[in-house]
C-alpha cells in the first residue's frame, strides 16, 4: 500500500511514517498541503492521511482541490488531527468526501487498523467514497470553512487570553518572590558580614595577645640585663671603686639594650600594620622575618624551628596578611607541642615550588588533630573543641586571606607525630629565581 502523510511537525511525520513502515507500506511525505497536492499528482498513493491544520494549505484547503481534481478525487482521504477536533470540524471534513476524521493521538495498532477499514470498505464500494463531496459549489465550501475557521479562532484567542492571564498571575508571583529572595539575600549577607566583623575583631585581639606575649619575651633578657648593669653601677659607686671609663662601659651598654628594646617595638609595629595594596614580596624573606619574631618565644619554651628553602620564589600579594597566617599556624603548632609535650619538640617549615605553585608546609610534633574535628577547623566560631589540638580561632581568617584575598589554597593534613598545614600560592614569574638552595 502506498500512503501520502501530509503533515507539517516534523516529529509526528516521522512517527507515522516508521509506523506504516512497520506495516509494510510505501510511504511518501509532504510538509503542508500544497507540498502534499503535488506528491499526490506525481505518486498517485493509494490513501492520503492528512493533518488538519497547516501553513500555506491546510487540510481542507487541500481535500478541497483533491475532490475538483478527476483524477485525485477517488483517492480516500483520512484527516488525522489534534487541533480540528470539534463537531463542525468533522462536519466539513466529511462533507467535502473525506472518508473518515480522527482525532490525535491514537494508538499506532488503532490507527492502522482504521486505514485498513477504510481501504477495505473503498474497494468494497468499488472505489466511491463513502461521503460524495459537496456539489453546492464554491461559496458553500467557504462559508462554512469560514465559519470553522473563526470559531478555531475564536477558540485560540480565548486559550491565549488564558495563558496571558495565567502567565501575568506567574511573572506578579515570580516578582513577589525575587522581592523576598532579595530580601533574604541582603539579610543573610548582613548577617555573614556581622560575622565576619566579629571574627576579625576576636582575631585582631587574639593577635594583639599574641603580640604583647613575644614582645615579653623578647625585653625579658634585655631588661635583665639593664637591671644588672643599674645594680653593678650603683654597687660600684658606694664602694667607690666606679671610675670614669667603667661608668661610660654600663650606660653604653645600658643604651644598647634600651636600643634594643625600642628597635623590637619598632618591629612589632610595623609588622601589624595594614597592608598597603598587592605587591611582589619574597617568600622566604617574609617567612623569615616572620620567625624572627616568635623565635626567642618558641627557644624560651625548648621548641625548635627550622626553615628549609628549596628555591627563592616571589608572590603576588599581601605580605603582612600572609604572615599573620603565618604566625598564626606557627602559634597553633605551639599551643599542640606545649598540650602533648613530646621530647625534642620542632616546627619545620619547608618552602617548595611544586607543580607551579609556592607551597608552604609547617609540620610540627604536637600529636595530630582528632580526626572527627579535622574538616570542621576552618569553620568559623569551631574554636573550643580544636583549639587545645593546635588549631586556633585564627583558621577562619587565615582561609580567608589565603583564599579570598590571594587566590590560594590551605588545608590540614595528619601525619605520624603532628600536624601539617600546607599553604599554596600563585608565584609571580617576573621576580621568580630558583636556586635549590636550603635556608636555616
Amino acid at each position: 500500500m502506498k500512503v501520502l502523510i501530509v503533515e507539517d511537525d516534523l516529529s509526528a511525520r516521522k512517527l507515522l511514517r516508521l509506523t506504516l513502515e512497520h506495516y509494510h507500506c510505501t510511504v511518501v511525505e509532504a510538509q503542508d498541503g500544497q507540498e502534499g497536492l503535488e506528491q499526490a499528482i506525481r505518486h498517485m498513493p493509494d490513501i492520503i492521511i492528512s493533518d488538519a491544520l497547516m501553513p500555506r494549505m491546510d487540510g481542507f484547503q487541500l481535500l478541497r482541490a483533491l475532490k475538483l481534481d478527476p483524477v485525485l478525487c477517488t483517492i480516500p482521504f483520512l484527516f488525522y488531527s489534534s487541533t480540528y477536533t470539534g463537531e463542525k470540524e468533522h462536519e466539513l471534513a466529511l462533507s467535502l468526501g473525506a472518508e473518515a476524521f480522527i482525532n490525535k493521538p491514537v494508538e499506532p495498532a488503532a490507527l492502522w487498523e482504521k486505514t485498513c477499514q477504510i481501504m477495505n470498505d473503498w474497494e468494497a464500494r468499488q472505489k466511491k467514497p463513502a461521503h460524495p463531496a459537496m456539489c453546492e459549489g464554491h461559496e458553500q465550501f467557504l462559508r462554512e470553512y469560514s465559519q470553522v475557521v473563526a470559531s478555531k479562532l475564536e477558540e485560540k484567542v480565548r486559550d491565549l487570553e488564558d495563558a496571558l492571564k495565567l502567565r501575568k498571575q506567574a511573572e506578579e508571583e515570580l516578582r513577589r518572590l525575587n522581592i523576598e529572595l532579595e530580601q533574604r539575600v541582603a539579610q543573610e549577607v548582613e548577617k555573614n558580614q556581622a560575622k565576619d566583623r566579629i571574627l576579625a575583631y576576636q582575631a585582631r585581639l587574639a593577635a594583639m595577645g599574641e603580640m604583647l606575649s613575644n614582645i615579653a619575651h623578647q625585653w625579658r633578657q634585655p631588661l635583665n640585663n639593664a637591671s644588672l648593669i643599674v645594680q653593678n653601677l650603683r654597687f660600684e659607686y658606694d664602694e667607690g671603686s666606679l671610675t670614669k671609663a667603667a661608668c661610660h662601659n654600663y650606660v653604653e651598654e645600658c643604651l644598647n639594650n634600651l636600643m634594643y628594646m625600642s628597635h623590637t617595638i619598632d618591629n612589632f609595629y610595623a609588622f601589624y600594620q595594614p597592608d598597603s595594596g598587592r605587591q611582589p614580596f619574597d617568600l622566604y624573606q617574609t617567612i623569615t622575618e616572620s620567625i624572627s619574631l616568635v623565635r626567642p618565644d618558641l627557644e624560651s619554651r625548648g621548641i625548635t624551628i627550622t626553615l628549609i628553602n628549596k628555591c627563592n620564589l616571589a608572590v603576588n600579594g599581601f605580605k603582612k596578611e600572609f604572615s599573620q597566617v603565618l604566625l598564626n599556624v606557627i602559634q597553633n603548632a605551639k599551643e599542640a607541642i606545649l598540650l602533648r609535650m613530646p621530647s625534642d619538640p620542632f616546627i619545620e617549615i619547608v618552602c617548595s615550588l611544586q607543580e607551579g605553585v609556592a607551597r608552604i608546609t609547617v609540620r610540627d610534633n604536637g600529636g595530630g588533630i582528632s580526626p572527627e574535628i579535622l574538616d570542621k577547623i576552618f569553620d568559623p566560631y569551631f574554636t573550643s573543641k580544636f583549639k587545645s589540638h593546635g588549631a586556633g580561632m585564627g583558621l577562619y581568617m587565615s582561609k580567608m586571606i589565603i583564599e579570598k584575598h590571594m587566590g590560594g589554597k590551605i588545608w590540614v593534613a595528619n601525619t605520624a607525630d603532628g600536624a601539617e598545614v600546607a599553604i599554596e600560592l600563585p608565584i609571580d614569574q617576573t621576580h621568580t629565581v630558583a636556586t635549590g638552595e636550603n635556608g636555616p
